[in-house]
């Protein structure tokens, strides 16, 4: 069941305060080793066990998130922490590629929201962040709050709603859009491919998010060991803050702790005469971080 939001944040509405039994148990010692996702039970857990408060809890984490990012050209490292509507908790980092225009990089934010929605997340209640959101992720994540209930927070200070850092907002519903990025299905057909790798990327592509151009892709990532990951685009209504396929893929392949080193595959599906091609980007972002991967282009949605 959903968790609700209370007006003052503390606690989450049902959850014990566990005033009668507080324990003072590090938090590093109970939390995942992998701590990306931390579902719902496990989060419940944690709280029992050291006695924090959610709001604690998710500013506790944000540190803990900053030691996986890879900031491989400003050395700025940024975390964040969030709780779905799920109860689960995701973790974000910022991604940084040397040699690449920085419109490349990968946002804490950004790399939070794609973490969720890679694992169904359909909506975020709260963000603790290490630093204020720049104003290219307010924008990213007001593609899935038009409302700006979600509730930000930063270092010294309280908890403020999106609204508040990004007033007169322009979203999808100003382009008569209904839905978000959380909300609109990830599940769609797709073609019959002999080709495996063809077909997880074929998959990537119909759960794209690309309400604005219809340029539906998404990419097949395939690892020297044979594992294979995926990644969808994400649209933004301000263009710019979008997440191309491969970036959501890095997204992942971060959140299982690989190198991109060992890519040794790409597959990019996109259609046909699409609007909006991820194909040189991608080319562009794959010769920098895997060299040595080969990558193919298959227009198989049309």
């Amino acid at each position: 069941m959903p968790f609700l939001l209370s007006l003052s944040f503390l606690p989450i509405a049902g959850q014990a305060t566990f005033q009668d039994e507080v324990h003072s148990v590090p938090l590093k010692e109970v939390i995942p080793s992998n701590p990306f996702v931390i579902t719902s039970k496990q989060v419940q857990e944690i709280l029992r066990l050291t006695g924090l408060q959610m709001q604690e809890l998710l500013v506790e984490l944000v540190p803990i998130a900053k030691t996986f990012s890879r900031p491989m050209i400003s050395g700025y490292q940024v975390g964040a922490s969030a709780l779905g509507k799920s109860g689960n908790i995701y973790l974000g980092v910022n991604l940084e590629f040397p040699g690449l225009p920085l419109h490349e990089t990968v946002h804490g934010e950004q790399f939070l929201v794609a973490n969720a929605r890679h694992h169904g997340e359909t909506g975020i209640l709260a963000i603790a962040v290490s630093a204020a959101p720049c104003g290219h992720c307010r924008q990213f994540l007001h593609e899935i709050d038009e409302e700006g209930k979600m509730q930000i927070i930063i270092p010294n200070a309280l908890p403020r709603p999106l609204s508040y850092f990004l007033p007169e907002a322009f979203g999808p519903k100003d382009l008569g859009l209904e839905g978000n990025l959380l909300s609109s299905s990830n599940v769609a057909s797709f073609l019959k491919e002999e080709d495996p790798l063809v077909v997880h990327a074929q998959r990537a592509a119909n759960g794209s998010y690309s309400p604005y151009t219809n340029s539906k892709s998404g990419v097949a990532v395939q690892m020297k060991d044979g594992k294979i990951y995926t990644g969808s685009y994400m649209e933004n209504a301000a263009f710019n803050p979008s997440l191309s396929p491969l970036q959501s893929a890095l997204v992942v392949l971060v959140i299982n702790l690989r190198r991109y080193e060992d890519i040794s595959k790409v597959i990019l599906v996109e259609p046909r005469d699409v609007k909006s091609s991820q194909e040189a980007q991608i080319r562009a972002l794959l010769k920098r971080i895997a060299p040595s991967a080969e990558i193919e282009v298959e227009n198989v949605l049309n």
